[in-house]
């Protein structure tokens, strides 16, 4: 925690973010958005400096008509993200607790109801350079296993403008580090020199992005987290009467592997998604069949 107080010190006056400081994944949205004034006042250096740790388990019976559990608000995908990684800690139905394990923050310190006012708002390119390379520059941010730059182009790293590379002091991964799961659904997986911190560059997490998008990076957080391997296996694979695959029922994965150790659910209006645990290997199973494996 000294680097984050460092941090702290070294930014007066700054956005700074919410959640655990000292968890392993920090996300990194656009800018602050919904309630403005609040949300930036509570995540500002001086109330971080003055007040106890922001991290909070939220339920949907305290303020029902908050815009943050409606299907696509982005600390939605952000929670489904969080119980992909976490599938021992997913939140129930109505509730939201990826605070505990995770810190978020914004590319952008000028709040904004959505990216067209933010570009549009008064220095934001002067003010989003300067916040690359005095604040994400910082040593903290090196201090994350995991970082997701879901920000889309408010960061870059392609041609000569390599912003992720040098901020983060990773490079892409040639083989396999790009995941294009859909239209509109894709991420690209960076590591650095050591294996040891992994940044994901992807698109905002919000609106249109899809579970099976936010399930694969999940696991591919996951697997890095956790030292496993991860398969993402054709859809049309055609099932066998020894080896799992992409597209089995429930009962296929019974009569292979038998009853699993343990299971946990997420349940959306759209899916309903079940996390089967044989030891350290898990099958995810959407709407009942299977849609991905980590051995």
């Amino acid at each position: 925690m000294n680097n984050f107080h460092n941090l702290l010190l070294s930014n007066p006056d700054q956005y700074i973010g919410y959640g655990n400081p000292a968890a392993d994944i920090c996300f990194v949205g656009k800018e602050s958005t919904g309630m403005l004034q609040l949300q930036c006042g509570l995540g500002s250096t001086n109330y971080w400096l003055t007040s106890l740790p922001m991290y909070f388990d939220r339920n949907k019976n305290d303020n029902p008509n908050d815009p943050i559990w409606k299907e696509g608000h982005t600390w939605n995908k952000y929670q489904k993200l969080h119980d992909v990684i976490f599938p021992e800690h997913a939140a129930v139905t109505g509730t939201m607790n990826f605070e505990q394990r995770v810190f978020l923050t914004e590319m952008s310190a000028i709040p904004a109801v959505n990216t067209a006012t933010g570009k549009a708002s008064d220095g934001f390119e002067e003010q989003l350079n300067v916040r690359k390379h005095s604040f994400f520059s910082h040593p903290y941010f090196k201090g994350f296993k995991v970082i997701v730059l879901a920000c889309s182009d408010y960061i870059v790293n392609y041609g000569d403008r390599r912003e992720i590379d040098n901020l983060f002091d990773v490079t892409f991964d040639i083989n396999g580090g790009a995941h294009e799961v859909g239209p509109q659904n894709a991420f690209w997986v960076h590591h650095s020199a050591d294996g040891k911190r992994m940044v994901i560059h992807t698109r905002q997490l919000s609106g249109a992005v899809s579970d099976k998008m936010l399930e694969e990076m999940g696991m591919v957080i996951r697997q890095h987290l956790t030292g496993t391997s991860f398969s993402a296996k054709p859809m049309n694979a055609q099932p066998n009467n020894t080896t799992l695959t992409i597209g089995m029922s429930t009962d296929d994965c019974r009569a292979i592997c038998g009853e699993p150790d343990r299971i946990s659910t997420n349940t959306t209006a759209s899916c309903v998604t079940e996390f089967w645990w044989y030891g350290r290997k898990m099958v995810t199973f959407s709407n009942g069949k299977i849609s991905s494996i980590m051995n």
